[in-house]
């Protein structure tokens, strides 16, 4: 699963539509009783279906549900189950991520839980160069795949063999080298408009610095890691380069901060809910900053524009959401915005009212 996924699920509206989450495991003895949570939880779908729509209304629904559940093979679990069902769409998701033990019901589905573990685990473009052929990977913590597109892997082989003879062989293949650095470096450029995550160049000192001369973006690389791991494979290579990009993603994520400051100094900081809300909804908000475990009920009035915050055990319809912060998160990334996730009470200087802000566009 990634953000365009994710994006597609945000998109099916359907009233009711189901999301049930829970945490698994991968192994034996602690995989035992996830069939029974499991069952536990369909239990309790299909009840509330059944009570505040009609068991006729939702046989459809309810069959889907548990067809997934029966569907899974619980020997080969992750860390996370997610059941996704509608009238329109039923899908299930086995996740690298833990997610929590709930059942939502609402007119669309709750990816919140998917969005923060995402953003706690963000992705990065890491780049191999290496004159044996430069790669490309997407890596999630200590986790790496390689991706053979945009033109990866890059190879060098047989670069100097039309060079005139005459010529200095070795400014030569410098310059031909710098040249494919470019090329790398707009390769990188067209993976980060479909992924768009940070960059990590690993080389030795003598690529890294052809890859500074010749790549246009290389000033936007987050971090440059100089050593020999050029030639690694996908594990080793993620075990040795993961300490270094986990503390540069971690300095990355504290720069939002900054980024609020500098957007109440320019009139972009946006704190109250109601104004939130709007944001969201009207595609202003560029950033929405949530701390990690805010989950708001609320309704929203009639012509969609103000959110009442709602007491536990309220009466359901379709005005009417579990989880409004799942909702905004949704809208911003529908709009093309971005969603940042902060420690608890990290933001109570800087918006004391709320656990959420949002830096807008204009």
């Amino acid at each position: 699963m990634n953000l365009d996924t994710i994006k597609e699920i945000q998109s099916k509206q359907s009233y009711p539509s189901v999301t049930i989450t829970l945490p698994t495991y991968r192994t034996s003895p602690d995989n035992d009783k996830d069939p029974i949570r499991l069952k536990n939880l369909v239990s309790e779908a299909v009840n509330r279906l059944e009570t505040e729509f009609g068991k006729r209304e939702t046989a459809d629904i309810a069959e889907a549900i548990h067809r997934l559940a029966d569907s899974v093979d619980h020997e080969h679990n992750l860390d996370g189950l997610v059941i996704f069902a509608s009238t329109e769409y039923s899908e299930l998701f086995k996740l690298p991520f833990r997610l929590p033990e709930r059942v939502s019901i609402e007119n669309n589905f709750l990816t919140r839980d998917l969005v923060y573990a995402m953003n706690r685990s963000p992705l990065y473009l890491l780049t191999v160069l290496s004159e044996n052929g430069s790669r490309l990977f997407v890596g999630r913590k200590d986790h790496l795949n390689e991706v053979n597109a945009y033109g990866f892997p890059f190879s060098l082989e047989n670069a100097t063999a039309g060079a005139n003879p005459s010529q200095d062989i070795s400014h030569v293949r410098d310059q031909i080298v710098t040249d494919q650095m470019r090329e790398i470096g707009e390769a990188l450029a067209e993976a980060q408009k479909q992924i768009p995550a940070p960059i990590v160049v690993v080389g030795v000192d003598r690529n890294i610095g052809h890859f500074r001369d010749g790549a246009r973006n290389s000033e936007d690389v987050m971090l440059y890691i100089h050593s020999g791991h050029s030639d690694e494979n996908e594990h080793q290579l993620a075990k040795n380069i993961w300490p270094q990009v986990k503390e540069a993603l971690d300095e990355e994520r504290q720069k939002v901060f900054g980024e609020l400051e500098n957007a109440k100094g320019n009139n972009l900081f946006v704190g109250g809910l109601n104004e939130i809300w709007q944001a969201a909804t009207d595609g202003r908000a560029d950033v929405l900053v949530v701390e990690e475990d805010l989950h708001l009920p609320a309704a929203v009035s009639e012509d969609g524009r103000t959110l009442t915050v709602l007491q536990e055990g309220f009466e359901p319809n379709e005005n009417t959401y579990d989880d409004i912060v799942d909702e905004m998160i949704e809208k911003v990334l529908a709009n093309g915005g971005r969603v940042k996730f902060v420690d608890n009470d990290s933001l109570k200087e800087i918006n004391p009212s709320h656990g959420i802000a949002v830096i807008t566009r204009y």
